[in-house]
């Protein structure tokens, strides 16, 4: 096992018997990110693997004492270091000087502010207090937004009996049913998105995005486990993969780069234009999280393209091109991804991880090549 697999179950074994919630998850991430460039800085210094091991996980050594720090830095603050002792006169002074009187000290003369500069002063101290009430409030009001929005993503799936196509619902009970599709609705299915205006392609209205994000919640890691450990070259395969996937009826084209282990998948946007314009975050969620469930199923896949097609305004086309390397994903997420992920237990916590803001976005800029 290689030192950054020893760190990461040092970490895992920390947080033992801990609920993994997205913070709990963001920060045992963040203590594995530096535990690793304390590691790999006592490697640099010439330090053994194993030297470099045993220091690191002395570093921390219990979640509580991560804590307990963070509280004992807060503490040390509160000293005041300004604080300067008397000057005492000398006890003996010569008696020349005991007969020099002193010189005589100018009295201060007080200065009076005239009316207009004490009414300006009130005035700009009222529209300071008024800026701080307001930020404080525009705080609170993000958190309550923030808050509201995760509360939103518990959506429901309801089985349509006719189709077997289901119904994604949000908290409002507002929900478009896809006409047509594979199962999965027009987010993921074959069915045209809804041209109304009153949704957006995933079942939920035009104004949210929960749609989306509730069939990333609902994908199963059964599904995936059918195909486990198929083939880098297996384009078929691939593309059957790629098609159940959240997005999935977006795809144009799948290709296979067999000599270099890569995978090429074309999402095209023509049929719902403004699915980006609505929903480019959790667009960029999703892909991501594809692109995780892609390189589970397929274990010797090195890499995958993910290009982007939308039409723009002037009535031409937007390419994008994105390429996530196995390697840059795995060292974002700190694991390895291959079959042993595609139980439920493992893959809850592994969607959990991805769909942290942390983890997709920063995974989404390293793949940019435009």
């Amino acid at each position: 096992m290689s030192g950054r697999d020893d760190i990461r179950m040092h970490v895992e074994h920390l947080f033992e018997g801990r609920t993994l919630d997205a913070e709990t998850i963001e920060l045992k991430e963040e203590i594995y990110g530096n535990l690793v460039a304390r590691f790999d800085d006592y490697v640099a210094q010439g330090m053994s693997a194993e030297e470099a091991y045993r220091r690191t996980c002395e570093a921390v050594t219990s979640i509580d004492d991560v804590l307990d720090g963070e509280k004992d830095d807060a503490a040390a603050t509160a000293v005041d270091p300004t604080v300067v002792a008397p000057v005492v006169a000398p006890a003996d002074a010569p008696e020349a000087e005991k007969d020099v009187p002193p010189a005589p000290v100018a009295e201060p003369r007080g200065k009076r502010w005239p009316t207009w500069a004490i009414v300006l002063v009130a005035v700009a101290a009222v529209l300071v207090v008024g800026m701080i009430v307001v930020t404080v409030f525009n705080l609170l009001s993000t958190d309550d937004a923030r808050n509201a929005y995760n509360s939103s993503t518990d959506a429901t799936v309801q089985q349509i009996a006719d189709d077997d196509a289901p119904t994604y619902q949000d908290d409002a009970d507002d929900a478009t049913t896809p006409s047509t599709g594979n199962g999965r609705g027009n987010g993921n299915g074959t069915g045209d998105a809804p041209q109304d205006g009153t949704g957006n392609g995933h079942g939920a209205t035009a104004e949210g995005s929960t749609g989306l994000m509730a069939e990333v919640l609902a994908h199963s890691s059964e599904d995936l486990a059918a195909y486990a450990n198929t083939d880098a070259s297996d384009t078929a395969r691939l593309q059957e993969i790629v098609s159940g996937l959240p997005l999935g009826a977006y795809v144009s084209e799948v290709t296979t780069d067999a000599g270099a282990k890569g995978l090429s998948v074309t999402y095209s946007y023509q049929q719902d234009r403004n699915l980006l314009a609505r929903n480019d975050d959790h667009v960029d969620a999703a892909l991501v999280y594809d692109v995780a469930a892609l390189m589970c199923a397929a274990p010797d896949l090195a890499y995958v393209s993910v290009k982007e097609v939308e039409p723009d305004d002037d009535g031409g086309t937007d390419r994008d091109l994105y390429v996530f390397e196995r390697g840059m994903l795995e060292g974002l997420l700190g694991t390895t991804l291959d079959g042993s992920k595609l139980s439920s237990g493992p893959w809850e916590e592994l969607r959990a991880q991805l769909m942290t803001e942390r983890v997709y976005d920063e995974a989404w800029d390293r793949a940019d090549r435009d």
